[in-house]
């Protein structure tokens, strides 16, 4: 568990249903960094979709409200209903699948593997940022505060901004996350104030706000506490025709897809980090695959959304 902030996210399930895939690519940076591919258990040769559609369910008022709202449930004895708020509060929002306005797939990925995989805690989520802190206009789906120790034991603080990408190619979904990050880069000082102004009022614990202070607003005279970072969550078609395969185990040949398509495209992930000029910051990719990427996304939370799912 990171120093400071509490984990929003209920992540016990998740290496239930993200079976890591490993291999050997990584982007070359002298930041930290990951690279991580994951895919949903394989039933009957096909991703099985039910238990992330529960586990993004169960997971929805944590993604939706800050800690202080989550704070008021408790003191109201109100969280049976802190999910069915949360569902409200987005169908108000938007359509399944409608990028920008938190009830896109993506956007909630990003912020579930930034928290459950790198220990990098929520400050805003894509809703929040839509709704009630729709007027600073942010271009991020998700803002994190990550604290750790790198390799020679030295403490570090970073503020990383999430986006996402799902769509059929790899490479696609690679350029739009870029684009969005480039936008990000381009407003990161608006976005950096946004959070200096209101993140404070959306926690809940005392020591969480010191912790916060001490890295938002430096000493006088002192350096800045923390570095910017850019979480990535890419979705993409994984593209194997079974009716080519008859008889071959899926999942193994998910697995070899998997890492051809991470060999072929680590260096080109590498490659926009370089021409953009963004090798001072931190990546963290999280890339999974999917029967159809499009439909994949707009079923899974439409059904999320609707509570169309199996508990």
């Amino acid at each position: 568990m990171g120093a400071g902030l509490s984990k929003t996210l209920k992540d016990m399930d998740m290496d239930r249903i993200f079976m890591e895939v490993q291999h050997s690519e990584n982007l070359g940076l002298s930041c930290p960094e990951q690279l991580c591919l994951f895919h949903l258990i394989v039933r009957d040769s096909k991703f099985y979709r039910d238990d992330v559609e529960t586990w993004l369910y169960r997971n929805i008022s944590r993604y939706v409200f800050s800690r202080a709202k989550l704070e008021q449930f408790r003191q109201d004895d109100d969280l049976d209903a802190a999910i069915e708020r949360a569902l409200q509060m987005m169908r108000e929002n938007g359509a399944a699948d409608e990028k920008g306005k938190g009830n896109e797939l993506g956007e909630m990925m990003v912020y579930a593997f930034l928290e459950g995989k790198l220990n990098a805690y929520k400050l805003m989520s894509r809703v929040e940022l839509s709704t009630d802190l729709s007027q600073y206009k942010s271009v991020a789906e998700s803002i994190h505060m990550l604290s750790e120790v790198d390799d020679a034991g030295s403490p570090y603080n970073q503020m990383v901004f999430g986006t996402s990408n799902i769509v059929g190619d790899l490479k696609e979904a690679i350029d739009n996350a870029f684009d969005a990050i480039l936008r990000i880069k381009d407003h990161s000082s608006r976005e950096i104030q946004m959070v200096e102004k209101t993140a404070f009022d959306r926690m809940d614990d005392p020591d969480e706000i010191e912790y916060l202070k001490k890295i938002l607003i430096p000493e006088p005279n002192a350096g800045s506490n923390y570095d910017t970072a850019y979480g990535l969550f890419l979705g993409y078609t994984m593209g194997i025709d079974m009716q080519k395969h008859p008889g071959e185990k899926y999942e193994d040949l998910v697995t070899a897809k998997m890492i051809h398509d991470i060999q072929l495209r680590a260096p080109y992930i590498a490659q926009k980090i370089s021409e953009n000029n963004l090798g001072m910051h931190s990546f963290y990719v999280y890339i999974l695959p999917f029967e159809d990427a499009e439909q994949d996304k707009l079923g899974i939370m439409d059904n999320v959304m609707k509570g169309a799912i199996v508990l």
